[in-house]
């Protein structure tokens, strides 16, 4: 992994970068407590809520990850014309973003709430919308991506959060492989990975999961040595960066080259973001020209940071003190 020194040198030469990060932007929710007691109505614990707030989730959290180190950074995607998503785009501008974002009107922001005791997630609600946007709000979105790929700046690095909520359909894919070779670098970050192959991304990041489902394997079954040659065949990607929890990662590439990254352990209460902010490192450290060795070792310290507290974190520019977004 690349040292202290190599770090700061990298981060010096991604500053002010341009980056737009186009995806499912959600809101994550986090209430945290301690546990009192058993209810007398259920066999379940009474916490005590001693902290609540509202973060990026999503391609918005990524987008904060990238803003945070210090890439000028712009979120397109969509959110609904609701409360949630009336706090989301406060939170996006809280955390440095430019807001890119469509109002889809009758559409309910996406939202994940979060119940914390000591620490330790007890229960997760999900809600909002997640079908397929209206063609009016998919043909509004897609105009606003491609006013966004032309306006100058123009962006150094084009990522995709796709989370299957809906954001991004046939449209938005077929927009970015028709402006492919504009990109100068282009990543993915997607629960499925195979309707994106065709754009040819430089860079992927599946988890486990999303790796064996590319794969058509058993969820979670993925082995780096056997199955490096078709996970790069099936993603289209230059490099295939897979990320692994407290393994760490394993980074596949055309030229033949594979690494590992090794990760400290965290509570899963600590990991969400950490793809984030792994990513975000990534892409940063190829646009400051580091080798792929030097690359994962960034997104790796990043996502490190990352995983230090519970909640939705994001990396701060003061590496290696973590800065909680709200």
């Amino acid at each position: 992994m690349e040292s202290s020194g190599n770090f700061a040198v990298l981060a010096e030469g991604w500053r002010d970068a341009s980056v737009l990060v186009v995806g499912d932007a959600l809101l994550d929710g986090w209430l945290c407590g301690r546990p009192v007691r058993l209810s007398r109505e259920a066999p379940v614990p009474v916490v005590a809520l001693e902290d609540t707030r509202e973060v990026c989730g999503g391609a918005a959290n990524t987008a904060a990850n990238f803003a945070a180190l210090g890439a000028r950074t712009t979120l397109v995607g969509t959110v609904g014309d609701d409360d949630a998503g009336a706090r989301l785009r406060t939170c996006v501008w809280d955390a440095g973003v430019a807001d890119r974002l469509v109002t889809a009107v009758g559409r309910r922001t996406v939202t994940k709430r979060r119940v914390v005791a000591d620490g330790y997630v007890l229960v997760r609600f999900d809600d909002g919308d997640t079908g397929p946007l209206s063609p009016v709000v998919a043909e509004t979105l897609v105009r606003r991506l491609d006013e966004t790929l032309s306006a100058e700046p123009r962006p150094d690095a084009v990522v995709v959060c796709d989370h299957g909520n809906g954001t991004l359909g046939p449209q938005i894919r077929a927009l970015l492989a028709a402006r492919r070779l504009d990109l100068p670098m282009f990543a993915i970050d997607a629960h499925d990975l195979a309707p994106w192959a065709p754009t040819g991304p430089d860079l992927v990041t599946p988890n486990r999961g999303e790796a064996a489902r590319v794969l058509g394997h058993q969820p979670g079954e993925f082995d780096r040595d056997r199955d490096r040659g078709q996970l790069l065949r099936r993603t289209g990607a230059a490099v295939v960066a897979v990320t692994l929890d407290a393994e760490g990662s394993a980074v596949l590439s055309l030229d033949g080259e594979t690494l590992t990254t090794a990760a400290p352990p965290a509570p899963v209460a600590h990991a969400a973001g950490a793809g984030g902010a792994y990513l975000a490192g990534f892409v940063l450290g190829r646009l400051a020209g580091a080798d792929l060795a030097e690359a994962a070792g960034v997104a790796q310290r990043c996502a490190s940071m990352a995983i230090r507290g519970v909640g939705t974190a994001v990396v701060p520019e003061q590496f290696g003190v973590i800065q909680r977004v709200g």
